[in-house]
């Protein structure tokens, strides 16, 4: 078959041709032997690029070979047709994938090397974690190449491939793995993988490995150690997707049987042509038997309206109209608070003023933390409220209500000066917004607990999620796995959508925004106006919904 350009024609797997990509996994009948090597099965989503031209010179080969390498189809076949024999079988497509903006100039080397500089925003390792790339030089790949019948064809060049940003999210998609989190709340933990058939293989195989480096000493997973597929597939058929594993799996205690349930059945969710699962154990259906007294684990609730204080009276707005919230000993106006963190139930505020951190609720009124250079505090799903300073970022203090305390070590703040700090919604992940040379970044570590949720510590280690330009202003979590992030410019202020292993979005700019609320979606993002206007998220930009507006609080 004569190939097309890539750019030309995309062989694209649209609704029709998608109800048969599950083909190349037996529908019926029993289990097969899958593919050994995973990376090489059908992609939904195909491109047919050009093989080398005849008389091509040193860079059409170099580019030719990254074009190429967006058709995975026969193991990278075409990008192979441009590398010498004797190098075709040593390049490791798999490794890697470079996220650029597609520029890419070409720089020919004295020696006959040549160089692509390479604009990367992100980068996506083998097992589906991607990590934002720091902003500033491009990244330089080196390709040498030599002479093979009279043609230039490349002798060594980078792993992986590199892929614009249209392009990567055309030919790979974001899934969310669940893993159980303390209090029985199910964490979400996003991977990406090729759009293909082996999907619901690829996810369960990585639900099987656990998870990542970050969340391992965080979660935990029911399936027992040693877990396995008995063959590399899991088959679909008629909307079943069919998970056979090792017998091990018995010695699931009920409980854990329960977790595995949610694990599969929230993992498998987004997967087209999936909709439900059945499981076995070398071929033996697995039943799942609720133990009395034990409960599936859940995720955690979505926060819906906006709360406000306006004046002296703190309440919601819904539909544009102020409602007071009542639940509350005192008026929280009476405090004159900066900022205010109500629970995740909304019984109970968190309280930042002059005077430190006080706790409000219909029982009465705790004083928290009277440090002063409190940043606003933090009010976690287990009834802790977080504090910290600013100056001493590193150990964090969590407080119940009968005043208990314990320090939580933050060792990669240490150094470093926070202007916002927040916790998660499920409480497994702890946010940082700071200054950097760019503007702005937000480091992401993980929050280490016992069995009962009293936090002992974070992760040693935390990842840069997210550089954005501006100056640090505000932070706050939107949903499970994204935050926003507010930065000021020279007139304007600018909201940012990142994620834990997503890539950012531009969420558009609110003149003089100084606090930011997140909520559960972006359409639930708020941002108030140095000036007291309240602004909503409306599809591309913002409308103001309120005015007069003291302090937008925070939930969790």
């Amino acid at each position: 078959m004569k190939r097309t350009r890539c750019g030309a024609i995309a062989v694209i797997i649209g609704a029709a041709l998608a109800l048969t990509g599950c083909n190349a996994i037996p529908g019926s009948g029993p289990v097969q032997v899958g593919l050994d090597n995973l990376q090489q099965a059908e992609q939904q989503v195909q491109y047919n690029p050009d093989g080398p031209a005849a008389g091509a010179s040193q860079e059409d080969i170099v580019r030719g070979f990254v074009q190429a390498a967006t058709s995975s189809e026969d193991n990278y076949a075409v990008a192979r047709e441009f590398l010498a024999p004797n190098y075709a079988s040593q390049w490791n497509p798999d490794s890697d994938v470079l996220i650029d903006d597609g520029s890419r100039p070409f720089t020919a080397n004295e020696d006959g090397s040549g160089t692509l500089a390479v604009a990367a925003s992100a980068k996506l390792d083998v097992d589906g974690f991607m990590l934002p790339i720091e902003p500033g030089e491009s990244t330089n790949l080196r390709f040498e190449l030599e002479r093979v019948d009279d043609e230039w064809r490349i002798s060594s060049a980078p792993n992986g491939i590199i892929l614009d940003t249209t392009m990567f999210t055309t030919i790979w998609s974001q899934h969310q793995l669940y893993f159980v989190g303390p209090g029985e709340t199910l964490v979400p933990e996003t991977r990406w993988f090729m759009t293909r058939a082996a999907l619901p293989t690829e996810i369960v195989g990585a639900l099987l490995a656990g998870p990542g480096e970050r969340l391992s000493e965080v979660v935990h997973s029911g399936f027992p150690t040693g877990t396995a597929l008995v063959m590399n597939s899991v088959p679909v058929t008629d909307g079943r997707a069919r998970i056979d594993l090792t017998g091990n799996v018995l010695e699931a205690s009920p409980t854990a049987m329960g977790e595995i349930r949610q694990q599969l059945r929230l993992s498998l969710q987004t997967v087209q042509n999936v909709s439900g699962f059945d499981l076995t154990a070398e071929g033996t259906a697995v039943r799942f038997d609720s133990a009395e007294g034990t409960a599936e684990p859940q995720l955690v609730n979505d926060v819906t309206d906006a709360a406000v204080l306006s004046g002296d009276q703190f309440g919601t707005i819904v539909s544009g109209e102020f409602i007071a919230a009542g639940g509350f000993e005192n008026t929280l106006g009476d405090y004159d608070p900066s900022a205010i963190t109500l629970n995740p139930a909304g019984d109970a505020a968190a309280l930042l003023s002059s005077g430190g951190v006080t706790r409000v609720d219909a029982l009465g009124v705790v004083a928290i933390d009277e440090r002063t250079g409190l940043l606003p505090p933090m009010f976690d799903r287990f009834g802790y409220i977080w504090t910290l300073q600013s100056s001493s970022a590193q150990t964090l203090q969590a407080t119940t209500r009968d005043g208990a305390s314990v320090q939580v070590a933050a060792p990669w703040l240490a150094g470093r000066s926070p202007v916002a700090v927040r916790l998660s919604p499920d409480g497994s992940r702890i946010a940082a917004l700071l200054s950097d040379e760019h503007g702005s970044q937000v480091l992401v570590a993980g929050v280490v607990r016992d069995e009962n949720g009293v936090p002992v510590r974070t992760t040693d280690e935390a990842d840069v999620q997210l550089w954005a330009t501006g100056a640090p202003v505000d932070l706050d979590w939107v949903g499970q796995t994204r935050f926003a992030v507010l930065t000021k410019g020279d007139s304007t202020s600018r909201v940012t959508l990142g994620g834990v292993g997503l890539l950012p979005i531009d969420q558009g700019s609110v003149q003089g925004g100084v606090h930011l609320m997140g909520g559960s979606a972006r359409t639930q993002l708020r941002v108030l106006g140095q000036r007291g206007d309240l602004y909503a998220s409306q599809a591309s930009g913002w409308q103001r919904t309120a005015t007069d507006i003291a302090v937008l609080a925070k939930r969790g």
